[in-house]
């Protein structure tokens, strides 16, 4: 991530932006901007998608984050909970799991909360320091 990103209450889970800082993508396939984010991959197989995410949102919601078939308009895979840290607080939200992904459908990284908005951290804070402690990644194993 370039920066936070934040987003009001949805029913429907949004596009995550600002997942625009890029460390692979050897065949170009991923596109990410302040708003939005979409990938295809090049060949059908199992995909292992990792996600960890450092949210803020209204103690008692229900974020859901994860990755979406913009083709069939449902999830791939996602972890959710009861966010359970003081609102305004931080909790962290980690998923690894390996999928079929196919060539035919367009992806994206997605969140939501029908319940209160939602902000997506770049960077953890405090004494100790800031470093970068959102990432997703997408990678083929077979």
């Amino acid at each position: 991530m370039t920066s936070d990103f934040s987003m009001p209450p949805a029913a429907v889970p949004l596009m995550i932006g600002n997942l625009n800082r890029e460390i692979v993508d050897n065949e170009n396939r991923y596109s990410g901007t302040p708003t939005g984010n979409s990938f295809r991959v090049s060949a059908n197989g199992v995909y292992e998608v990792s996600i960890n995410a450092q949210l803020s949102t209204d103690n008692g919601s229900y974020p859901v984050i994860g990755l979406w078939d913009d083709t069939t308009g449902k999830w791939v895979t996602r972890v959710n909970d009861t966010f359970s840290a003081p609102t305004g607080g931080l909790q962290t939200y980690t998923l690894f799991y390996s999928v079929d992904l196919v060539t035919s459908d367009l992806y994206s990284f997605r969140m939501g909360n029908s319940m209160a908005g939602i902000t997506i951290f770049n960077q953890s804070s405090g004494s100790s320091g800031a470093a970068p402690i959102t990432q997703f990644s997408v990678k083929r194993v077979r």
